[in-house]
């Protein structure tokens, strides 16, 4: 029996660093709403990051990807 986990269309690897206090990253899956473009997914994974912790608001952006999760 198989117990595969759904993954969404498109893989996304957020870095963010506030130097000398914080820094983390994020990677998943996700499919992103009808006519969002990348930049509305890179706010929303942005958004969540901060406020799942507040240290990382105003933090950099030092990786972005989002791409197709083909096989």
């Amino acid at each position: 029996m198989s117990t595969q986990t759904v993954q969404g269309t498109h893989l996304y690897i957020l870095t963010l660093e506030k130097p000398g206090l914080a820094s983390v990253t994020l990677n998943g899956t996700l499919t992103p709403h009808e006519g969002s473009t990348e930049q509305d997914v890179l706010t929303q994974i942005y958004g969540s990051a901060t406020e799942q912790d507040p240290r990382l608001a105003g933090a950099c952006i030092t990786f972005w990807l989002l791409k197709p999760n083909l096989i």
